[in-house]
């Protein structure tokens, strides 16, 4: 007697499920942190003549890149905690953002621009 199997089994009911935005960022950090560790051993596997500074100076941008999506992560999180209407505000973004007129928008995405270019400068002054 053979059995017709039309379903492939899985362990658990949810892992055939699409993945979604949160575990593809997570597996972005994953992804990221493991290239930055390993950034060293594959820039030398790559080019056998790379020296320290060059593996070093190469490493920085993958760690800029993981602190950048750590810090935005980090801060939709607290945003989420701290003030519960911003996930439904962020839910609906594109219809809050059409309600307002043309000359409102204006000034808010310069305000976040310029917001953003301050808070980059401060950030420079505070390393250098």
């Amino acid at each position: 007697m053979k059995a017709l199997q039309t379903k492939t089994p899985w362990l658990i009911e949810d892992i055939a499920m699409e993945l979604s935005a949160k575990h593809k960022m997570g597996l972005a950090l994953l992804i990221l942190l493991a290239l930055f560790l390993f950034a060293g051993t594959i820039f030398q596997i790559i080019d056998p003549t790379a020296a320290v500074l060059d593996i070093g100076i190469l490493s920085v941008l993958l760690l800029g890149l993981l602190g950048g999506i750590a810090a935005v992560c980090c801060s939709l999180w607290l945003q989420e905690i701290l003030w519960k209407p911003f996930k439904l505000f962020r839910r609906n973004l594109f219809y809050h953002i059409d309600q307002l007129t043309s000359w409102q928008q204006c000034i808010l995405y310069f305000s976040v621009f310029f917001l953003l270019l301050y808070a980059a400068i401060w950030m420079l002054s505070i390393i250098l």
